[in-house]
């Protein structure tokens, strides 16, 4: 592949950076000119000129869009923070949140979405009319997107935490069970025996934070019945594995919290969250030892040079004080 040399550079019109930028952000040329107020056939010329002078494709069809090469994705990593950079040198070095027109990009999961996110947009409704957020959910790339600029802020758990983000934690949440309201067998207060003799909604993440110093716990979400932990077949305890108590596997716990109103499985979910929409549900305290759940604002380490930002994050905290 050729290298771009001091003469190519000097070359290049500094403003297709911006339309590579929109395209790895939108996978879409429709939807890159419509961030950019160009038109469709603006942006393809503009992605042309800007592969003659790379030499390199950039993007190619796949999947219902566009999938950047591998050369895209290098330069969009370098790129956008430059182009934060001179945007900072341009703008007023203060943010006035009531006078000012701004979008930013959160990528959020179920849990922010529902707990934080509409008491956040109320907040900035209130404070600053100018201002939108555009949520996007949260995949498994969606680190690599916030390394590459694509999100302000990923509110999530710290996995996946890489060399240049930063991770501020913002409130801790505790493991409850949920069941159906005049379920048969469930009922408070909630004991071992009733969650071994019924049947589970398995939330696949959170098996991610119940490890094997959580035994009564974990064994849920075992496949196999060799996980009694010694302690607890000390203790005389051994339950089931999940392959003979599960009825159902999800990813999504509304998608658990929707099964569990509906039938007499039961499953873990998170205090606030079941409370916030425990219509038809008992929200039942654990018989035993969970982990807390920290659930916290994930963002590139050189955002906290933009005053805009930083306000964005205070009123994050500000509303989860409240919570």
């Amino acid at each position: 592949m050729a290298t771009m040399n001091s003469v190519q550079f000097k070359n290049i019109d500094l403003n297709l950076f911006r339309v590579l930028l929109m395209l790895l952000d939108h996978r879409s040329v429709s939807r890159a000119a419509e961030e950019l107020a160009l038109t469709p056939s603006a942006v393809s010329h503009a992605l042309n000129r800007l592969r003659t002078a790379l030499d390199d494709p950039l993007f190619e069809r796949g999947g219902g869009g566009l999938v950047p090469t591998a050369r895209a994705l290098e330069i969009g990593r370098s790129v956008r923070p430059a182009i934060d950079q001179l945007r900072e040198a341009v703008d007023r070095s203060e943010f006035e949140p009531g006078d000012t027109e701004r979008e930013f990009v959160v990528a959020a999961g179920t849990y922010a979405v529902t707990v934080i996110l509409p008491l956040l947009i109320d907040r900035i409704a209130m404070t600053a009319p100018g201002v939108r957020l555009r949520v996007r959910r949260i995949e498994e790339q969606s680190v690599e997107d916030l390394e590459l600029g694509r999100f302000d802020v990923l509110l999530s758990t710290s996995t996946g935490l890489k060399p240049g983000v930063e991770w501020t934690p913002l409130l801790q949440d505790e493991m409850v069970w949920i069941a159906r309201k005049g379920h048969p067998t469930i009922s408070p207060p909630l004991k071992m025996d009733m969650l071994v003799r019924a049947q589970h909604v398995i939330l696949e993440k959170m098996g991610h934070f119940v490890g094997a110093a959580y035994p009564e716990a974990r064994q849920f979400f075992e496949e196999t019945p060799e996980l009694h932990d010694a302690s607890a077949a000390a203790a005389g305890r051994l339950y089931r594995s999940r392959t003979s108590s599960t009825g159902a596997i999800v990813t999504d716990v509304l998608h658990a919290m929707a099964i569990v109103r509906k039938s007499d499985l039961v499953s873990l979910s998170l205090r606030r969250l079941a409370e916030q929409d425990a219509e038809g549900l008992q929200v039942l305290t654990a018989p035993h030892a969970t982990p807390a759940v920290e659930i916290g604002a994930m963002y590139l380490r050189a955002r906290q040079r933009d005053p805009g930002f930083n306000w964005l994050m205070e009123q994050l905290e500000a509303v989860v004080q409240a919570l």
